[in-house]
């Protein structure tokens, strides 16, 4: 018998509208993780609350199957090398592997001359299907492009690009978690908004950035009214200008009392409270990531809070990407019908629930 995951469909226009992108959007579907009990439709209200999602009418069947016949499917990878592609991949591989189809698997290289050459080579070896992400803004008609000349369909993973079933989460929803998560910790903390300043670490003209960083800002805003002027852009180019930029920052503001801190990845989110905790702020600041990468998950399995800044992850189970991705990019190849957007849910990851959600 073939598993099922059940996919329920969503079709909330308030979503869409974070979705970090101008291009009028497709009715989404909102994908709940396939074996955890603790994945939500929406950011919880209470971040400790843990809750079983609950199936919509009319969801959309991403099966686990035999395909129709041995397809070759086209991977171009985001950037191969960080935890949270290296997730997505093996998930790909292993999935693909179930269902009896060949992947022919291109990185990106988070390069736009490399993604242009990987789309191109995808073409070039005659692939059926094509999963693939694509982070280089303004980039996206370009790329998608490529494979709609070629008459091939597509699925991109965490960043929508026209034509193509689009799947990830709701970037602006996981920002939003993030920042309800900060909110609470502060609250719990007695900290006063006024004495508290909010850190949001993400990379100008990338629009899925910029999405997760607004939504933290009204997530921390929900119940924590923090002013205007205590909320600081922290701009990075590369994964490794984080630490630097925090610390500069700290120094320049030698008085501040308490600091939140936002990552758009698990990365950011880690150097951030690292550089935070150089700057004599251990027990005075949180930090919450994105993603639930290894670096996140490291720090909330091994260290205490007393011993971090780093509090909390907001996971898209990417363990579970090829569980949506391989089926849906099937089922387009062999004529069957898949919504154009796919949202997973996202649930916070701290050190309380870790060891359930992420055993090691």
């Amino acid at each position: 018998m073939p598993r099922k995951l059940i996919v329920g469909i969503a079709v909330i226009a308030l979503l869409l509208a974070a979705c970090g992108d101008d291009e009028e959007q497709a009715p989404a579907t909102t994908a709940a993780p396939a074996t955890t009990a603790a994945a939500v439709e929406e950011a919880p209200e209470e971040v400790a609350e843990e809750e079983e999602p609950e199936e919509s009418s009319g969801a959309y069947d991403a099966v686990i199957r035999p395909a129709e016949q041995r397809w070759k499917i086209g991977y171009g990878d985001g950037l191969s090398g960080i935890p949270f592609t290296d997730s997505v991949t093996d998930n790909i591989n292993a999935i693909a592997e179930e269902m009896g189809v060949d992947i022919v698997y291109c990185d990106n290289a988070y390069d736009q001359e490399k993604t242009v050459e990987c789309s191109n080579l995808l073409v070039t070896q005659e692939v059926d299907g094509v999963i693939f992400a694509n982070w280089i803004a303004g980039t996206e008609e370009l790329i998608a492009g490529i494979f709609h000349d070629a008459g091939i369909p597509c699925v991109s993973y965490d960043g929508p690009h026209p034509g193509c079933v689009a799947f990830g989460p709701d970037n602006y929803e996981a920002g939003v978690a993030a920042g309800q998560y900060l909110a609470a910790f502060a609250q719990e903390q007695g900290w006063a908004p006024e004495d508290t300043e909010l850190l949001l670490v993400w990379t100008p003209d990338v629009p899925v950035h910029k999405a997760r960083a607004d939504g933290a800002t009204d997530g921390v805003r929900e119940s924590f009214a923090i002013p205007d002027e205590n909320i600081h852009d922290i701009p990075t180019e590369g994964l490794t200008d984080t630490l630097p930029n925090v610390t500069t920052w700290a120094t320049a503001n030698p008085d501040a009392k308490h600091v939140l801190c936002f990552g758009h990845s698990d990365q950011p989110g880690v150097d951030c409270a690292l550089a935070l905790e150089q700057s004599g702020y251990l027990g005075h600041a949180a930090a919450v990531g994105t993603g639930a990468s290894t670096e996140a998950l490291v720090d909330l399995r091994q260290r205490s809070d007393e011993e971090s800044v780093f509090k909390a992850t907001i996971s898209y189970f990417p363990e579970r990407y090829g569980t949506y991705l391989v089926p849906a990019i099937v089922d387009l190849i062999e004529g069957n019908t898949v919504p154009e957007r796919l949202i997973p849910s996202v649930f916070p990851v701290t050190r309380d629930n870790v060891f359930d959600l992420y055993p090691g």
